[in-house]
Parts: C-alpha cells; structure tokens; sequence
C-alpha cells in the first residue's frame, strides 16, 4: 500500500471517513473553497520562492495570486456564509503582498539540490515495510544562516498555531523521514528542524514567522512508522470503525461525509457505482 502523511492522518481521526474516501472512493460534488483558496495561495508562495531562489523578478506577487485564484474559481466552489469569490480574492492578494517581508524576516533560504533545482515541492516516498512504502510532497527544505537544513511546511490556516503543534504534528515527523531517508541524494547528513509557516486567514491576514523546532528524536519516527503499520492493519482487515469522540472535541461536522455517515443521505456526494452497492449492505 501507498500511504501518505494525510492518509495516515484521516485514519488517526476517523477509519470510517478512510472508508468513504479511499476504499468507496466517494468525494463532495463541489470543492470547498477554503482548499481552493488555499491551494491558490501555495502555488503563489511557491512561485515566488523560486524567483527569489533563481535570482529572476515577479513584478506583482498579488497579481501572481489572482491569476491563480482565478484558475482556481473556473469550477463551482462552495463557500461558507461569510465568503464570497471576491472577498477570497481580496484576502488572498493581500495575503500574498504581505510574504516577501516576512519570509526575507526570516532569514532563511530556500535549499539547493544537487542538480541545481530549489527544493520545492518535492517529492518523496520511503518503503516502511515490505508492501508498503510512504510518500509526501514537502512544501520546501530550507537553510538558515548557519547551514542548518529545515523542513517546512506553508499553512495557510483560520488560526495560528501553538508550539506545542509543531512539536507533537505526524506530518512533520513523516516529513522528516522522509528527507532523511534521502539525505545522501540530498547531499546533507539530516534534516536539523522542521516547522511550519502560517499564513492567518483574517480580513487584514497575518504572516507569522516560521514557528521551528529541533528535528524528531528516533523513537517518535520509530512509533510514527508503527502508526502507519497499524494503518495498515487496520485497512487490510475491514476496521473501518467510527469516531465521533466528545462533543466538544468531535471531528463530524467538518467531515465531507457526515450526512451520509449519519443519515444516509448522499445528495451532495459523488458515489462511484461500485460504491452504491457497499453502502446498501452497509446500511
């Protein structure tokens, strides 16, 4: 099996809704626009850190974001009561206007690989048993000032997060698997830290600066890779059970699938037809 960080992630919060999504194959028929946006927002980053990188000019990063947005709203999108395309389109080209400062803030650069290449977007996959490997796409490693080798990921979120995440986040954990079981062809010992980059959705947005911490000690990959093992497990023996935990703490109401799950309605979902007749003898 071919796992990734997110994957992993929606088994550790709802095997049911890995039931749904990866062995049913059932998606919302309209894409939230908080993924579009946020999407529009990464391929803007992205852009303009491998201008910097490669030495060339982006006249308007702003309108780098709009160009994106734009490709990005070309289907129906769902928004929420208080979006609006244009309101997205505000928020995410002042957002975007407001990177160079913060990332030149910073003090960190954008790793070269061997080849020359800025190391963004890359992509990579480690075998963690023999049937079953993991792969990511790392968002960027970067470099300090003093050569440190950072993992990092851009998040553009609806609230900034707390030390305690980065410290405690799989995803960076899986992340720095990943480089490191990469390092030679990388042409570095191991990744130092990882981290995230926030981007705060707000009316006037926030860009925080790079929240970093020290590199997972080896037993918090080794149980990271008995989690994905357990994934494993679980999916290749039918445990596709609910968990809808406390009220104060449920996943449901931001899962895709909770009409269906506790109604059985599925007016706003794309169902295969292979799936209609599991969910029947599901019921």
């Amino acid at each position: 099996m071919i796992l990734s960080p997110s994957r992993v992630q929606k088994g550790q919060t709802c095997m049911k809704q890995v039931w749904y999504h990866y062995k049913l194959g059932i998606r919302p028929k309209v894409t939230s626009a908080n993924l579009a946006f946020g999407k529009a927002v990464d391929d803007t980053v992205m852009d303009y850190l491998k201008a910097v990188t490669l030495g060339t000019r982006i006249s308007s990063i702003e309108d780098v974001f709009v160009r994106h947005w734009k490709k990005q709203t070309s289907v129906s999108l769902e928004y929420s009561a208080t979006q609006s395309e244009n309101k997205l389109k505000e928020m995410g080209a002042a957002m975007a206007g407001k990177f160079p400062v913060k990332w030149e803030e910073s003090g960190l650069m954008v790793f070269i690989m061997p080849d020359g290449s800025p190391a963004l977007q890359v992509e990579l996959a480690v075998q963690i048993s023999p049937k079953d490997s993991l792969k990511g796409y790392l968002d960027l490693i970067a470099m300090d000032q003093i050569g440190r080798i950072i993992i990092l990921d851009i998040k553009t979120t609806g609230v900034a997060y707390d030390d305690l995440f980065v410290r405690q986040s799989d995803q960076l954990t899986a992340y720095q698997l990943l480089v490191d079981s990469h390092a030679e062809t990388l042409g570095i010992e191991q990744a130092d830290q990882v981290g995230f980059m926030c981007l705060h959705k707000k009316k006037d947005p926030v860009i925080h600066l790079p929240q970093i911490v020290d590199r997972r000690p080896t037993n918090r990959v080794r149980e990271y890779i008995q989690t994905c093992q357990w994934f494993v497990n679980d999916y290749n023996n039918g445990r596709f059970n609910r968990s809808p935990l406390g009220a104060f703490n449920s996943p449901c109401s931001m899962c895709n699938f909770s009409r269906l799950c506790s109604e059985g309605c599925t007016e706003d979902l794309s169902i295969p037809d292979r799936a209609m007749s599991a969910l029947q003898l599901a019921a």
